[in-house]
């Protein structure tokens, strides 16, 4: 009388156990590239943002971006800004580089990119 064969042998289990780990870092590695690239396209619509908001609200007469007390750097108000609050970088939350000082007649804002260099936009007079 033969025994039936139940159960998967040692050998298929290490086998699936192998192809699962492998298919996992895969996944792992595609998912965290993805991140990186949305974080660095967050930045871009960011300082694209910020930038019209500045032309948008920049003196005419004077070509001045801010206005108030010389040499202290502004930002936009909030209220610029359809989510109603001033974009900042999405894994640090620090206000990006090159906000205009008061009475400045230029701007140059600037994101670092995690994929590497930085991206930046200037005023446009």
């Amino acid at each position: 009388m033969k025994k039936s064969a139940r159960g998967f042998t040692l050998v298929e289990l290490l086998v699936v156990v192998a192809i699962i780990a492998v298919l996992s870092v895969i996944g792992i590695t595609i998912f965290t590239g993805v991140q990186k690239n949305a974080r660095d396209a967050r930045r871009k619509e960011d300082i694209s943002a910020i930038s019209k908001a500045l032309e948008a609200h920049v003196n005419t007469t004077t070509n001045q971006y801010c206005t108030g007390a010389a040499g202290v750097y502004c930002a936009p108000a909030g209220t610029w800004f359809a989510s109603g609050v001033i974009p900042k970088d999405p894994s640090t939350a620090v206000d990006y580089a090159g906000l205009p000082a008061n009475g400045a007649a230029t701007y140059n804002v600037c994101a670092t990119l995690e994929a590497g260099g930085t991206s930046c936009l200037a005023n446009q007079q």
